[in-house]
C-alpha cells in the first residue's frame, strides 16, 4: 500500500513535468513567447500569493552554499497552515509528531528524533520552551507563524553555524527592518472546529516604518485563543486467558480453551507469545497434564488473549497563545548596519482538562467471558474482541491539565564591511518556560473480593480497529458515585482516601512538572577577502554562550483535603459524551466525571502533612515518590568557541565551483546541582529532610571539522556535496542525576504455589551522560529547469557514536555486587537479575533495572530526499496560472536492537497543487507518510506499538477583494484522517486519535 500510494503520486507529477515540458519545446511563435523564457533567462518574474512563497523557497535554496530546504510566507503575512510543525512538514525530510497532544507541533528532521535537530532563531541559538519529555523538539506551536517571514531547514550546516544541529538545523527568521515594506496590515480569522464544534478568535496586528532611507522599525503582536478537542480510545492491555480470569474451573478452561495453549512449559526457542496449560491453569506441568488431550495445542500455542484495559478519553485545550516581535535596524553609513530585533511569545492553557474512563481487569480482580470465535493475529496469537467483564475496578477520572510555555529574547547585531574586511558581532540574550500541572481525580469502585459482585458490567467489542464495529457499554449508570463516607487514609498509600469496607475510593494526585531554560551569547566574526589562487576569503570567530536549565517537578498526594465540603453536583456529566469521536463509536454513556475546578476550590485549603510543603494547586507534596529525586535539579553549561574556515571560488575544467572548508572548536563545562536522597523516608510520604544538596561536574571538548563544495556542472544544474561533524550535548530532561533503589514486593500475578517471586526495581542514575556525535555526507544534485522551479535529489548519510538510549536489559544493569543497592551479590542468569543472597529454595528475588547510557555501537542512518516543484507560467490561457510541488523522503536507520530510532517513517510524501491568479487562488496539499514504531511506555504492556500509516488532505483558498483586503478560508483534514496505533497486527488496536477536520476564515487588510 505504501509503494503504491509514492507510485500513484510519483507519477502524477511526473507526467504533469514531463508534459509541461514537451508543451514549452513545441510551442513556439505564439503571443506568449515572453514567457516561454530559456532556463537561462533570469529576468525576475514579480509573483504573490502561493506562487510567491514557493519562489523565495527556490531561490534561497539556490543562493545558499549549504544544502537546505524551507518554506516562506505566502506574501499575504501568513503561512496557510495550523502552525510551525504543520508548515514544516511540507519540507522534505521533515515529519510532524502527531501524537503530542495539545498541538504542541514537535517534529522529526531526517529519520531523527527532534532532539537530534537544533532550533534557531535568526541563526542564533535561543531558549525556546523547553522540552518536559526526553529526546523531543521543542514545541513549535508555542509560536504564532505569523511573526517569522521564513523557515529554513539547515541540512549541513558549516564551521560558522551554531552546532548541535546533527540532523540540521531548523531557523526560525524574522526578517529585519530595512528589508520590509513600508506600511501596516491587520488581520482577524475565525477558527472553527468540527469536533466539538469549538471556535477560536485570533488576530495579528503588524508595522513597518522606514523613518528615514537608513533607519526603519517594525511591531508585529499576534494573539489567538485556542479551544480545540481530541477524542481518543486508548486500548491499554491485551492479556491471556487464565482460568483464574474467567472464573472457570481447570476442566472447563481446558476444554473451552486449551487448543490454543501449549500442552508443556515453554522454552526459550518457542514463539514469543508462548503459553502453556500449566501456565493458564496455576499448576506445574505434572499438575496440568491430567487436563491435556489430543486438543490441546492443536490451534496454537501463543495462547487466547483479550483486551483488559480500556480507556475512553477526551483532551479539551483552552487558553491563549500571544506572540509578537519587533525590530529597528539602523545604517549610519555605507559600511555599517546595526540591528536589533526582539521576539516574545506565551502559550498559557490553565484550562486544559482529561476526561477519562478506565476500566480494567486482571487475575483476582475480576471476571472476564469471551462471546463469539477469536480471530488469529500475525504474530501466532488467538484474540477474542468481543468480551463481557463484570466485578472489575471501574474508574472515571479528570485531570486538571494546565499547560505553559513562554519564550522571550532580544538578537542584538552589528556589522560592518569594505572591500578588504568584514566584522560581524552579535549578542543574544534570551529565555523560556514551560510547565505542565496535571490535577488527578478518581472514582473508582473496586472489586468485591469476598466472593460477591460489584454489580458493574462491561461488554466491550474492539472493533478490531475498525471504529464502526467498536462497541462499549457499561452498566450501571452512573458506573461511580462520589458521595461515600471516606474514612481512611494511610501514610502507606498517600494518594487514595477509602471507605471504611475498601468498596470505593477517592483519587487526588497528580504531577507538576516544570523547566526554565536561559541562554545568553556573544559571537564575533572577522573575514578577510583575499585573492589567493581559489581562496576567496578567510574567516573565523568567537563565540561564548551561558545555559542555564533548571528542573522542578513532584507529585501531589491526598492527605488534609476537607472531604466534608463535597457535594453531589461535583460528579458531572463528561462533556463528549453525545458526540465522542463525531458518534463513529459507540461509547459508554454512564460517563460521569468530577468537575475539578469546583472540588478543588472546596477541599483546599489543606492541612499540610509533617510540615511539609504544598504544590500550586494547594495539595500537598509526595516527596518519596521517584518524579521529586528525578526532577528536582539545575543543569548548566558553560561554552566556548571558536571557528575558522576558507571560502573559495574557482574553475574546474570549466565549471564554477565553490564552497568553504573549516573546522569549529567547542570546549563545554558542565555542571549538575541535584538533590540526592541521604535519608530513608519514615514512611510514604517522606519529606525535604530525606534530601540534601549534590554537585556533579563534567568537562568535554570536541573538534567539529567540515567542508562543502557546489559545482555548476551546467548553468543551471548545481552538484553540492557536503562532510560535516557535530555533536548533541544530552537534553537536560535526559539526565537522571541521582539513583532511585525501590523495596522487595511480593509479586502476586507471578508467583506460584511452590515458588514466591519478588521483585525491586532500581532506576539508576545517569549524570556522567556524554554528547552524542555524528559523521555526516550530502549530495544533492538540483536542476533550476526555469524561473522559480527546481527538481532536486539528495542523499544523506550519518554515522552517529554515543546515542543516548535507555534500556532494562540486565546484561547491562546487572553488576556482580549490587551491595551499594542494597540487595547484596547480584547474578544474571541469562535472563533475570537475581538476588542471589536473598533468594532461597522457595523464593527468587528478581531486581529489575533501567536507566540511560551512552551506546557503545554506532547508529547507521541515511535516506533520499526528492523534490519536484514547477510552476506553468509559460502555458497559454487559463493553464499558466497552475504550479506543484511533489516531493519524497525516504529514510532507514540501522541502529543497535536494544535501541532502534523510534517515530520515523520510512517513506513520506506531498503532494502539493494549486492554481492562483491575481485576484483568487487555491492550493491542495496532502500530505502521507508510513508507518513507524514508538517505544512501548507509560501505563501500556506488551510489546512496542506501532503507528498506522496515514494521509491527510489540506486545502487553501484566497480571494483578493481589492488591493488592500483579502479573504482567505483554509481547511484541514479534510480527509477526517486518525491516527492509529497497534501491536504487531492492525487487529491488534492500541490507540485511536481523532481530531476532526479545523475551518480557518481570515480577513486581511493593508494600510
Amino acid at each position: 500500500m505504501q509503494k503504491k500510494h509514492i507510485i500513484l503520486a510519483g507519477a502524477a507529477t511526473a507526467a504533469l513535468l514531463i508534459g509541461s515540458s514537451a508543451f514549452a519545446q513545441t510551442a513556439s511563435g505564439t503571443a506568449d513567447a515572453a514567457a516561454q523564457a530559456s532556463p537561462s533567462d533570469t529576468t525576475e518574474v514579480v509573483v504573490t500569493g502561493f506562487r510567491k512563497s514557493y519562489a523565495d523557497a527556490v531561490k534561497s535554496k539556490r543562493n545558499n552554499i549549504e544544502i537546505t530546504d524551507g518554506i516562506s510566507s505566502d506574501g499575504l503575512g501568513r503561512f496557510p497552515d495550523l502552525n510551525v510543525g504543520e508548515a514544516l512538514q511540507r519540507v522534505p525530510g521533515v515529519q510532524i509528531n502527531r501524537e503530542a497532544e495539545g498541538r504542541n507541533a514537535t517534529i522529526n528532521l531526517r529519520g531523527m528524533p527532534g532532539s537530534y535537530a537544533r532550533t534557531t532563531l535568526n541563526g542564533q541559538a535561543f531558549a525556546d520552551p523547553p522540552s518536559l519529555s526526553n529526546d523531543s523538539s521543542g514545541p513549535l506551536g508555542a509560536f504564532n507563524s505569523d511573526i517569522f517571514s521564513a523557515f529554513m531547514i539547515e541540512k549541513s550546516p558549516m564551521a560558522n553555524a551554531q552546532s548541535g544541529g546533527l540532523s540540521g538545523n531548523v531557523d526560525m527568521q524574522i526578517a529585519p527592518a530595512l528589508s520590509r515594506k513600508d506600511g501596516g496590515f491587520a488581520k482577524a480569522a475565525y477558527e472553527y472546529n468540527t469536533l466539538g464544534k469549538l471556535s477560536s478568535p485570533a488576530f495579528t496586528l503588524g508595522y513597518n516604518k522606514h523613518i528615514s532611507p537608513t533607519l526603519a522599525v517594525f511591531g508585529t503582536l499576534a494573539y489567538k485563543h485556542e479551544n480545540f478537542r481530541r477524542d481518543t480510545l486508548r486500548f491499554n492491555t491485551y492479556s491471556v486467558l487464565t482460568a483464574q480470569g474467567t472464573g472457570l474451573s481447570a476442566s472447563d478452561f481446558a476444554s473451552k480453551y486449551g487448543a490454543f495453549y501449549s500442552p508443556t512449559a515453554c522454552t526459550s526457542s518457542g514463539t514469543a507469545f508462548c503459553r502453556s496449560l500449566g501456565s493458564a491453569l496455576n499448576m506445574t506441568d505434572a499438575q496440568a497434564a491430567a487436563y491435556v488431550d489430543s486438543t490441546t495445542g492443536s490451534k496454537g500455542t501463543a495462547g487466547a488473549w483479550y483486551d483488559s484495559a480500556l480507556r475512553q478519553y477526551t483532551r479539551v485545550n483552552e487558553g491563549d497563545l500571544w506572540t509578537g516581535s519587533a525590530g529597528l535596524e539602523w545604517k549610519p553609513n555605507d559600511e555599517t548596519k546595526l540591528g536589533i530585533v526582539g521576539f516574545y511569545t506565551d502559550r498559557n492553557l490553565p484550562k486544559t482538562t482529561q476526561y477519562f474512563l478506565i476500566n480494567s481487569m486482571w487475575d483476582g480482580a475480576g471476571t472476564v467471558a469471551t462471546n463469539g470465535d477469536p480471530v488469529a493475529t500475525s504474530d501466532g496469537r488467538y484474540l477474542y474482541p468481543d468480551i463481557t467483564m463484570t466485578n472489575f475496578p471501574a474508574k472515571s477520572s479528570t485531570r486538571l491539565y494546565s499547560q505553559h510555555q513562554q519564550s522571550k529574547g532580544l538578537v542584538a547585531n552589528a556589522d560592518w564591511r569594505n572591500e578588504k574586511w568584514r566584522a560581524a558581532a552579535v549578542l543574544s540574550i534570551s529565555n523560556g518556560l514551560s510547565s505542565s500541572l496535571e490535577t488527578e481525580l478518581d472514582l473508582q469502585t473496586n472489586p468485591n473480593y469476598s466472593g460477591g459482585t460489584n454489580g458493574i458490567t462491561a461488554n466491550f467489542n474492539t472493533g478490531l480497529g475498525s471504529l464502526s464495529d467498536f462497541s462499549y457499554a457499561v452498566t450501571p449508570t452512573p458506573q461511580n458515585s462520589l458521595m461515600h463516607d471516606w474514612t481512611v487514609w494511610s501514610a502507606s498509600d498517600p494518594e487514595n482516601w477509602y471507605t471504611a469496607d475498601g468498596a470505593y475510593n477517592l483519587n487526588v494526585s497528580g504531577s507538576e512538572s516544570y523547566a526554565y531554560n536561559q541562554v545568553n551569547s556573544a559571537q564575533f566574526d572577522l573575514e578577510r577577502f583575499v585573492e589567493f589562487g581559489p581562496i576567496t576569503s578567510i574567516q573565523g570567530g568567537v563565540r561564548l554562550e551561558q545555559n542555564r536549565f533548571k528542573s522542578k517537578g513532584f507529585r501531589n498526594m491526598a492527605y488534609g483535603i476537607q472531604l466534608q465540603n463535597l457535594t453531589a453536583d461535583m460528579l458531572v456529566t463528561a462533556p463528549s459524551i453525545n458526540d465522542f469521536m463525531d458518534g463513529n463509536a459507540a461509547i459508554s454513556k454512564n460517563w460521569q466525571v468530577i468537575d475539578p475546578e469546583k472540588f478543588l476550590s472546596a477541599v483546599t485549603p489543606v492541612t499540610a502533612y509533617n510540615g511539609g510543603g504544598l504544590s500550586s494547586v494547594g495539595l500537598n507534596i509526595l516527596y518519596a515518590d521517584g518524579a521529586f529525586a528525578n526532577y528536582n535539579y539545575t543543569n548548566s553549561n558553560d561554552l566556548t568557541e571558536a571557528y575558522i574556515q576558507a571560502k573559495y571560488d574557482t574553475q574546474i575544467i570549466g565549471h564554477r565551483v565553490r564552497g568553504n572548508f573549516g573546522v569549529r572548536y567547542e570546549d563545554t563545562a558542565n555542571t549538575i546541582q541535584t538533590l540526592d536522597q541521604t535519608s530513608a523516608f519514615a514512611d510514604g510520604v517522606g519529606s525535604l529532610s530525606n534530601f540534601s544538596l549534590h554537585e556533579i561536574k563534567n568537562k568535554y571538548h570536541y573538534w567539529l571539522p567540515s567542508a562543502i563544495f557546489a559545482a555548476d556542472i551546467q548553468e543551471n544544474l548545481v552538484l553540492r556535496g557536503a562532510y560535516y561533524k557535530t555533536y548533541v550535548r544530552p537534553q537536560a530532561r535526559q539526565y537522571s542525576p541521582v539513583s532511585i533503589f525501590g523495596q522487595v514486593l511480593r509479586d502476586g500475578s507471578s508467583s506460584t504455589p511452590s515458588m514466591e517471586i519478588d521483585t525491586a526495581s532500581v532506576t539508576i542514575g545517569n549524570n556522567q551522560l556524554h554528547p552524542y556525535l555524528a559523521d555526516s555526507y550530502d549530495l544533492s544534485l538540483e536542476w533550476y529547469n526555469r524561473p522559480n522551479s527546481l527538481i532536486s535529489l539528495a542523499y544523506f548519510d550519518k554515522k552517529i557514536t554515543g546515542r543516548i538510549a535507555g534500556t532494562s536489559d540486565p546484561a547491562i544493569l546487572c553488576p556482580a555486587d549490587g551491595s551499594n543497592w542494597g540487595y547484596g551479590p547480584l547474578n544474571w542468569n541469562g535472563t533475570n537479575c537475581i538476588a542471589t543472597s536473598l533468594s532461597s529454595s522457595t523464593k527468587t528475588v528478581y531486581i529489575y533495572a533501567s536507566g540511560s547510557y551512552n551506546l557503545d555501537k554506532p547508529t547507521y542512518v541515511h535516506g533520499l530526499e526528492f523534490n519536484i516543484q514547477q510552476n506553468l507560467d509559460f502555458l497559454p490561457g487559463f493553464w499558466k496560472n497552475f504550479g506543484g510541488n511533489f516531493n519524497y523522503a525516504f529514510t532507514q536507520a540501522k541502529s543497535p536492537s536494544l535501541a532502534p530510532f523510534p517515530g520515523i517513517s520510512k517513506h513520506t510524501y506531498n503532494v502539493i497543487g494549486y492554481y492562483e491568479t491575481t485576484k483568487w487562488g487555491v492550493r491542495a496539499t496532502y500530505n502521507w507518510r508510513s508507518d513507524y514504531p514508538l517505544n512501548a511506555n507509560g501505563t501500556y504492556s506488551g510489546s512496542a506499538r506501532s503507528v498506522k500509516a496515514r494521509g491527510q488532505l489540506d486545502l487553501s483558498a484566497s480571494y483578493n477583494v481589492n488591493d488592500r483586503v483579502t479573504v482567505s478560508l483554509d481547511a484541514y483534514n479534510m480527509t477526517n484522517s486518525k491516527r492509529f496505533e497497534y501491536e504487531n497486527d492492525y487487529k491488534l488496536v492500541r490507540w485511536i486519535d481523532y481530531d476532526g477536520s479545523t475551518y480557518t476564515l481570515t480577513v486581511k487588510a493593508n494600510f
